[in-house]
C-alpha cells in the first residue's frame, strides 16, 4: 500500500480490532459517515467510487466494499457515484439505460471534469472496458508494491485474465462456484469408485448411471445426479447445464430463431435421455418428499440422488442437518464428499454456477490513481478476506480462508474452475427491447417436456420451435409487449395475441 496516511501496520492493527463493531447493525458505519457530513475535511483526499448500480441508499455497496477502508483511512473521503440510479431505473416509465451493454453510462463518469477514481462493474462491463483500453492493468501495480497474489484462487485470477486477454486489469474480493456433492454409502453400496475432480459431463453421466437405481415407485428409486437439489422443472435445470456453451435461441437482433442445429439437437438429445432413464429427474415424480418437512425436499440429504451440483453455502446445510439429525424424523446422517463440477470437452475447465463477483479496476483517467490502488489492495487484502470469510454464504478470493473448522475438507474443487464467459451484451439488450422475447423460453418448455415425455421426437419439436419462434420474434418487433398464448395455440396451430 502507499506511504500516504496511515501505516500499513496500524491499518491492520486497526482493521481487527474493529472486526466486532463491524458486525453491529449498518447504521454504525452509515451513522458515522453521517455524523461526520458530506464536505471534505481540511487535509482528506477525495477518492471517487464509480459503481455500475447504486443508488441513495448504498448501505449494502458500503458494507460490501468501504466501511472498513473508511474507518481505517480517516485521510480519504469517498464519494459514490452511480453509473445507473437504480432509484429511477426502478419508477421511470422509460427504458433510462443508454446503451445496450451500460458500456455508455459508464463512461459518462469516467470523463468529464471529476471522472470517477475506480470503476466497479461485473464481468461483461470490464471486458467491454478492457477493450478499449478505460482501465489500467494492475501488474505493474503489483509488481512494484510487491502485493501477493499467491493464495488467490485461479477461477478469480484466471478468470480475470481471460476478460482482459490475459492482463489483469481487476480484482474482486469474492466470487461464486459450486461443487458436485456425492454420497458416498450410495457408491460403496453400488461398488462403484468415487467420482473425480476434472471430469467431463460425459465420463460423470457414465457413472451416473451405475448408482441409479431405477424402480416404477418413487420410494424405491434412486437418480444418480440431480443438476438442482431441489425439484424445478427441466427445461430450466437443462439451461444451467448448457450455460457453458451459450448456445443460442436467437441472433443479436431478435430476428430469427437459431435452435435448429446439431448443437441444440444433440443437447436436447442428451439431456431427454437422461431423463427418460431415470437418471436424473423429471418433472412429475417425488412428490412423497413432502412428507420430510425439516429437509424442504432436498433430493441429496433424502438420499434420492446419489449427486447433486450444489453451491458452497450448501456445505453448512449439510452439516446442520448432520448434527441436528436425532431432531428429523426418518433421517440419518449423509456421509458425503465434494469434487468439482464436471465440464464440457468442447469448453474445458468452465463449470455451471461459477461467476465472479463485482471487479475493481482504475480509471484510465482517474485523478487519484494511488488511492484507487489502495483501496483495491485493501478491500481484497488477507486481513478483509479473513474477516468475509465468517460468512459462510460466499467464498473469498483468497482462498486460504475459506472452510469450515469442524470439518477437514478439501475446498479445490470450487477453486480450480474458469467462471462462465462474459455474456454477448446485445443479447442481453433485446430483453429489455423487446420485453415479450422471455416466452420464446416458454415455449421451448413446452416442447422439451413433450419431447422427454416421448409426444415428440427431438427433430420434431426443434423445428417447431424454430417456426413458431420466428412467428413470435416477427411480431414482438412490432409489438414488444405482445403476449402469446402458448398453451391453447401451441404448437400446431398459429400463435396468436390474447
Amino acid at each position: 500500500m502507499n506511504s500516504k496516511g496511515i501505516s500499513t501496520a496500524a491499518k491492520r492493527g486497526l482493521l481487527l480490532g474493529i472486526c466486532t463493531a463491524l458486525a453491529l447493525p449498518l447504521t454504525s458505519a452509515g451513522g458515522i459517515a453521517a455524523a461526520e457530513g458530506s464536505k471534505v475535511s481540511e487535509g482528506q483526499r477525495v477518492l471517487r467510487i464509480g459503481n455500475l448500480w447504486s443508488g441513495e441508499d448504498d448501505n449494502y455497496f458500503r458494507q460490501q466494499f468501504t466501511d472498513l477502508y473508511e474507518l481505517t483511512h480517516p485521510e480519504v473521503k469517498l464519494e459514490i457515484v452511480p453509473a445507473i440510479d437504480t432509484e429511477k431505473l426502478r419508477f421511470s416509465t422509460s427504458n433510462p439505460l443508454t446503451s445496450p451493454d451500460n458500456l455508455d453510462d459508464m463512461r459518462a463518469i469516467m470523463g468529464g471534469a471529476k471522472p470517477v477514481d475506480v470503476v466497479i462493474g461485473d464481468n461483461t462491463l470490464l471486458k467491454r472496458l478492457a477493450d478499449y483500453n478505460l482501465v489500467d492493468p494492475l501488474q505493474p501495480l503489483i509488481d512494484r508494491d510487491h502485493y501477493d497474489l499467491s493464495n488467490m484462487a485461479p477461477t478469480v485470477l484466471d478468470g480475470i485474465r481471460e476478460l482482459g486477454n490475459g492482463e489483469l486489469y481487476a480484482l474482486t474480493p469474492t466470487f461464486s462456484s459450486s461443487a458436485l456433492y456425492y454420497n458416498k454409502k450410495i457408491f460403496d453400496a453400488a461398488g462403484v469408485a468415487y467420482p473425480e475432480n476434472g471430469m467431463t459431463w460425459e465420463k460423470l453421466i457414465s457413472v451416473a448411471a451405475k448408482v441409479t437405481k431405477v424402480s416404477k415407485q418413487d420410494k424405491g428409486r434412486v437418480y444418480g445426479l440431480a443438476f438442482n437439489r431441489y425439484l424445478s422443472d427441466p427445461f430450466w435445470d437443462m439451461q444451467n447445464y448448457l450455460s457453458p456453451l451459450q448456445l443460442a435461441m436467437y441472433d443479436n437482433k431478435g430476428g430469427k430463431m437459431t435452435v435448429n442445429t446439431p448443437a441444440w439437437s444433440k443437447a436436447w438429445t442428451d439431456y431427454s435421455s437422461l431423463i427418460k432413464k431415470q437418471i436424473i429427474p423429471g418433472a412429475n415424480v417425488i412428490n412423497y418428499l413432502e412428507e420430510d418437512v425439516p429437509l424442504a425436499g432436498d433430493l441429496f440429504l433424502t438420499g434420492k440422488t446419489a449427486m447433486a451440483v450444489g453451491e458452497y453455502n450448501y456445505i453448512n446445510e449439510l452439516m446442520v442437518a448432520n448434527r441436528n439429525a436425532s431432531l428429523i424424523k426418518n433421517f440419518k446422517p449423509v456421509d458425503w464428499g465434494i469434487v468439482s463440477v464436471p465440464t464440457f470437452a468442447e469448453k474445458p475447465g468452465v463449470a455451471m454456477g461459477t461467476t465472479l463477483g463485482s471487479l475493481m479496476a482504475i480509471n484510465t483517467l482517474a485523478q487519484n490513481k494511488e488511492d484507487a490502488w489502495d483501496l483495491i489492495q485493501f478491500v481484497n487484502s488477507n486481513e478483509v478476506a479473513k474477516i468475509k470469510a465468517h460468512n459462510r454464504y460466499e467464498l473469498t478470493a483468497r482462498k486460504d480462508y475459506n472452510g469450515f473448522p469442524e470439518k477437514a475438507l478439501d475446498l479445490t474443487p470450487f477453486f480450480i474452475q474458469k467462471p462462465l464467459p462474459a455474456s454477448d451484451p446485445v443479447m442481453d439488450s433485446l430483453k429489455a427491447r423487446l420485453p415479450g422475447i422471455t416466452q420464446i423460453n416458454d415455449a421451448g418448455q413446452i416442447l422439451f417436456t413433450e419431447v422427454y415425455q416421448g409426444k415428440r421426437t427431438v427433430a420434431s419439436a426443434l423445428q417447431a420451435w424454430e417456426k413458431q419462434g420466428n412467428f413470435m420474434l416477427k411480431a414482438l418487433q412490432k409489438d414488444p409487449d405482445q403476449y402469446f398464448d402458448l398453451q391453447n395455440g401451441w404448437p400446431d396451430k398459429s400463435v396468436t395475441k390474447k
